[in-house]
């Protein structure tokens, strides 16, 4: 039997935990049907999924990307399966903010481990334990980034290492509260203790995305937001971070798949 334990609820992010009690025999369903948005963690433990002719095998560290109306088969190696996964689901207006309209990119359920994985596991973690719902929203955030054009499982400097996760977080935690504020290449990596460079390098193994590109998708959230609100596409735009609105316009196009003028109803 599956278990599955609250962890995190608010309007637009629900995490919970899955796993299985102890000395319990477990039957897999025959078929699932996925409902949501959702990135999940395998924390412990091992299992595959089927999904028509094709088949995935997830261990420990490996990410499961879900978007809805998928059909699958969960199995399980051993008779009492010890695999434990924390799963974050999206409210559809996040999910938008963060993707757009178009549909996800992303097709393949699995996203080996690598550096990317485990530094967004590890934001989950800092503010899971912080207790603050705001932090905890933010972080989860960053997980829509698995089903993104720049998703984790492309190639990545394997020469950074987590040992800078910290300072990175920094530079996020200051880009988040405020990304409309001017910061530069240069003024990030003077915060964070090393040459842009190098700050450039390790934020892009870690983070999955350049500063500049991570930079750019939380400002166009934070326009997408203002604009359901009712803002004007100049308010959005500069309220956003954007000084000309010709720009902002293209850029949000771009990402959102039609004008500002025309969000959030999309006629």
């Amino acid at each position: 039997m599956n278990r599955i334990t609250a962890v995190f609820q608010s309007e637009s992010v629900t995490i919970e935990r899955f796993d299985h009690p102890r000395h319990y025999v477990h039957c897999d369903h025959d078929l699932e049907a996925t409902r949501d948005v959702a990135v999940t963690f395998v924390e412990r433990g091992r299992f595959s999924i089927h999904e028509g002719k094709e088949f995935w095998h997830f261990q420990h560290r490996d990410v499961l990307v879900s978007v809805p109306g998928k059909f699958r088969h969960y199995r399980h190696f051993e008779e009492c399966p010890d695999d434990v996964c924390l799963s974050i689901s999206f409210a559809p207006d996040v999910v938008e903010d963060g993707l757009g309209r178009a549909p996800s990119p992303q097709t393949d359920p699995r996203i080996a481990a690598c550096l990317a994985t485990d530094f967004a596991r590890f934001l989950i973690g800092v503010a899971l334990s912080s207790s603050d719902p705001l932090v905890i929203e933010e972080k989860a955030f960053h997980c829509i980034l698995a089903l993104s054009v720049d998703s984790w499982d492309r190639p990545r400097d394997n020469t950074a290492n987590l040992a800078h996760a910290q300072q990175i977080r920094r530079a996020i935690e200051k880009m988040t509260a405020n990304p409309a504020e001017a910061c530069s290449l240069s003024s990030l990596a003077r915060e964070t203790g090393m040459s842009a460079f190098h700050f450039a390098r390790i934020f892009s193994a870690l983070v999955g995305l350049s500063p500049h590109q991570y930079l750019l998708q939380l400002r166009i959230r934070r326009a997408a937001a203002m604009l359901r609100e009712g803002a004007s596409v100049m308010q959005a735009a500069v309220g956003s971070g954007f000084e000309n609105v010709a720009h902002f316009s293209r850029t949000f196009q771009r990402r959102m798949g039609m004008s500002p003028s025309r969000y959030p109803s999309g006629r």
